[in-house]
């Protein structure tokens, strides 16, 4: 009986200690894209699920069971508001593949700007804004143009770990003192490889540049603007670029074996993949549709942003004329209720489990926009790709493709019945694009840990160690000229100069001499010459 009551004892206090170690960690990632809440949320629920108490504000509420996970629900509206304003730009969503990079930078940055505006007023956030007897251990944000909500780290004074969807940019490792070579990280809204010719590597750093000046004295502005206008209940705000480089992690959803190695400070960690989870059973009616598949199953998705549905007639038509020569299924993700002129062997879908499907072995390609996270789910699997890159990182994303050996580029402005089927039947037919999507999978899945149990372990590490101070980089305090050497090149080129003017004077003076003892010898021949002559 007294063993009993002993272990009972230590139960409670077994389970007092892990409660007691559970972080109050506030969760923002007010973007409305719901592939980068499918990341985030991955990471929160983890988190919950280990005993922290965990607060999220997002447009998509994500709780069900987890009891101690609360959300904050943005505008229910958000959406619909965001939708009539961007279809005032342009009623076609696919109008963002003719944007350059840089055109795609300046409407990222309007629209993070109008994003903030619109988010920090929402009735849920400012009560979070002004309330005073809530208080947080950690905050953990989406890297997604919203600097504008860095505000709270000011206002709870706790350490923040940001978290980027994609495999990060430029001014994002500045927040922690990255390097970023122009040299061979090529920027992420150009489709360079890290071996680049002379002129790309040109324009590789015109574009890095051009954004860093544009982000310093157009968009941060715009967003120390917004953050002041809603975080008025203090007078001491400090800047957005002051609050940057308040973070103490940076976690990446991308891996080394899937993009181009780079040097990463201690404090960016690389996770890409995180949301991935073990295969599920697949439904009924798409599982029979699989498995009858004697040829196999082509499956085809654009993501949750664009939608196959809002493509022109001709590239629709182009893909079902293509489709219905082919013995292959397609399962293709198509948002409305009907396709008309469907095909018998497609089959529809508005919302499919991707990954669970690409891990069915009877899938033999995955037709995609170049997404990020279908990207990595089709690595994981090893399931070879046509990539069709509209807008951001895809481009870059379907470089690497094509560039692995994993699959054909299928440009948007080119898609016609003779283009879809040749890129389908190139794969297909040709085994080394499944040999090598085999290859990279393993190669991909040889970790350590999973990569949500390392982007959990490094949170977790920065609660332990109070923002883990140590792991800060110099380079943070360093001033731009101090940063890149230029004052030491500026000593050592004086001294050089001085050395080489000092050998100048000398080498001068030495000739001087030297003709100045000439000049006195020949007149002192003169008059001997003169005599001989005589």
């Amino acid at each position: 009986m007294a063993m009993r009551t002993q272990g009972l004892v230590l139960l409670m206090l077994v389970t007092g200690v892990h409660v007691s170690n559970g972080a109050r960690i506030l969760g923002l990632f007010p973007f409305p894209g719901k592939s980068h809440m499918t990341v985030n949320a991955a990471l929160m629920k983890e988190l919950a699920s280990r005993g922290h108490e965990v607060t999220v504000v997002s447009p998509f509420p994500q709780n069900k069971t987890i009891p101690n996970y609360k959300d904050i629900a943005l505008d229910a509206n958000l959406d619909e508001k965001i939708s009539s304003v961007t279809h005032q730009i342009n009623p076609d969503p696919f109008f963002l593949q003719q944007l350059n990079g840089f055109q795609v930078m300046l409407m990222l940055w309007w629209f993070g700007n109008f994003l903030c505006d619109l988010d920090l007023q929402d009735p849920g956030v400012q009560e979070l804004i002004h309330s005073k007897d809530i208080q947080f251990d950690l905050i953990i944000m989406e890297a997604f143009f919203n600097d504008c909500f860095l505000g709270f780290v000011h206002k709870f004074r706790v350490p923040v770990v940001q978290v980027c969807s994609f495999g990060g940019t430029e001014w994002m490792g500045d927040w922690v003192g990255n390097p970023n070579p122009y040299a061979y990280v090529p920027n992420v809204y150009l489709t360079y490889g890290d071996r680049m010719t002379f002129w790309e590597r040109l324009t590789n750093t015109l574009n890095g540049i051009g954004q860093q000046i544009g982000r310093k004295y157009y968009y941060l502005p715009e967003q120390d603007a917004i953050a002041r206008k809603y975080f008025n209940y203090t007078d001491d705000l400090p800047s957005i670029s002051e609050l940057e480089t308040s973070t103490a992690l940076v976690l990446l959803n991308h891996h080394f074996s899937i993009s181009y190695p780079k040097p990463l400070m201690p404090n960016m960690v690389q996770v890409g993949g995180m949301h991935i989870k073990p295969d599920k059973t697949l439904p009924k009616d798409i599982k029979k549709f699989i498995d009858d598949a004697s040829e196999g199953v082509i499956y085809f998705s654009i993501g949750s942003n664009l939608q196959s549905s809002q493509m022109s007639e001709s590239k629709r038509q182009a893909f079902l004329e293509a489709f219905s020569r082919l013995k292959q299924r397609v399962l293709w993700k198509w948002e409305t209720d009907s396709l008309p002129g469907q095909p018998k062997n497609v089959m529809i879908g508005k919302w499919l489990p991707q990954s669970d499907i690409l891990a069915h072995p009877n899938v033999r390609l995955f037709i995609t926009h170049g997404g990020l996270l279908g990207k990595q789910e089709a690595v994981h699997r090893g399931v070879p790709m046509v990539g069709i890159p509209i807008y951001g990182d895809q481009a870059l994303n379907v470089a690497k493709v094509v560039s692995e050996g994993l699959g054909v580029l299928l440009e948007s402005k080119n898609i016609t019945t003779d283009s879809v089927l040749w890129a389908v039947q190139e794969v297909l037919e040709n085994p080394r694009y499944r040999e090598n999507a085999q290859r990279l999978s393993r190669i991909y899945r040889d970790q350590p840990l999973t990569p949500l149990e390392q982007a959990v372990f490094w949170t977790e590490y920065v609660i332990r160690h109070k923002g883990a101070p140590h792991m800060r980089s110099a380079a943070i305090d360093l001033t731009w000229y101090q940063y890149f050497l230029l004052d030491v090149i500026a000593v050592l080129a004086l001294a050089v100069g001085s050395a080489l003017f000092l050998v100048y004077l000398i080498l001068r003076a030495l000739l001087t001499k030297l003709l100045r003892f000439r000049r006195i010898q020949q007149q002192k021949s003169l008059p001997l010459l003169e005599k001989k002559r005589n």
